[in-house]
């Protein structure tokens, strides 16, 4: 009897494990169909207190949610009207910017005359052996192509995100009422719980985290036309928009701002100054703004949220890393929520 206990408990874990590694392909394989999907939901998390808002104030159900998207993206196209214009003149100035960017990177490498010398001599070694056979080269779209189709792209995947957002807001708890009807009694109560329960905490770390990103968007726009750089405001929104993804965000738009630096300024001490104001003020954010504000709504541990961030980079690259953080706050709640996940939620939580 307990080999065969132990053989059907072989048989769950593996099935288990299988099942796990089935939905795991799906959702890296279905990505265009899911993530619109996850988006949406999540959007409708954060929106969802300003929906409630607006019904106790007597606007009509379906009219709320309507009413608050097309105030964001009425917000949304007003910022991108602004930034447009910086934003072109970049995409327009990038060739010429790049290569004065290499003209002032090569001279600070020069500096270094040994490595400089050991390349140029291994260059000259592999110019002797060179032929005048023709090459073949493929065509490359352009930058303003590249940047045009993703454009396009991203416009659609939003449309879709929005709409699905408004059928989240409009239906509300229609679904979660339906509950008790088709589950028995405890089950019903446990997942009512659980729904409301990731939708509190969901929605308040997204706001918080909203509010904490877009102030240091504003302090670095700010920062930064005190230091005299190009499109200040542009560069506050880069930060703001960065600072969504944990690690590599910050870590991007100080390399940004750095090469933005080498063209602006002529000096190279100079050029280091916007690049190390930011890495200041992300610094204050995230040891004493973001653990300050976020406190107990944040209940995982560091290692859990590295380790997230780059198993859902790998599945859904930026946009994963966005999430990674809201998905495994959910499934922490699911787990502590079950009495059999319980072990794995003291496992995920801090």
């Amino acid at each position: 009897m307990a080999n065969r206990f132990r053989i059907a408990e072989l048989r769950s874990v593996a099935i288990s494990g299988l099942f796990v590694l089935a939905v795991l392909y799906t959702l890296h394989l279905a990505r265009d169909l899911v993530l619109p999907i996850v988006l949406a939901l999540f959007l409708s998390l954060l929106l969802q207190p300003v929906v409630r808002l607006l019904r106790r104030w007597r606007v009509p159900n379906a009219a709320a949610p309507a009413l608050v998207l097309l105030l964001l993206l009425g917000g949304g196209g007003i910022a991108l009207y602004n930034l447009w214009t910086p934003a072109a003149e970049w995409v327009v100035r990038a060739p010429q910017d790049l290569k004065q960017l290499e003209t002032k990177v090569r001279r600070i490498v020069r500096s270094v005359e040994s490595v400089t010398r050991t390349a140029e001599q291994v260059d000259q070694i592999a110019d002797v052996g060179t032929t005048d056979a023709p090459q073949v080269s493929l065509k490359q779209p352009t930058l303003s192509e590249t940047i045009l189709g993703g454009a396009w792209h991203l416009l659609a995947t939003g449309l879709i995100i929005t709409v699905l957002a408004y059928f989240f807001l409009a239906s509300g708890d229609h679904f979660v009422r339906k509950l008790p009807r088709i589950m028995p009694r405890e089950g019903a109560e446990r997942v009512m719980a659980i729904m409301q329960e990731t939708e509190a905490q969901i929605s308040r770390y997204l706001l918080a985290v909203t509010l904490i990103n877009l102030g240091l968007g504003a302090l670095t726009a700010a920062v930064m036309a005190l230091l005299g750089m190009p499109t200040p405001l542009l560069l506050g929104v880069l930060a703001a928009a960065l600072n969504f993804v944990p690690y590599i965000g910050p870590i991007t738009m100080a390399t940004l701002l750095a090469m933005v630096a080498l063209v602006t300024y002529p000096d190279v001490g100079q050029a280091l100054l916007p690049p190390l104001a930011y890495l200041a003020l992300h610094a204050t954010e995230a040891n004493l703004l973001t653990p300050h504000l976020l406190g107990r709504r944040l209940p995982l541990s560091p290692v859990v949220i590295f380790v997230a961030f780059l198993f859902w980079w790998w599945i859904w690259g930026v946009p994963g890393a966005i999430l990674a953080v809201p998905i495994m706050v959910t499934i922490k709640i699911i787990c502590d929520k079950t009495e059999r996940l319980a072990g794995v939620g003291e496992l995920l939580g801090r």
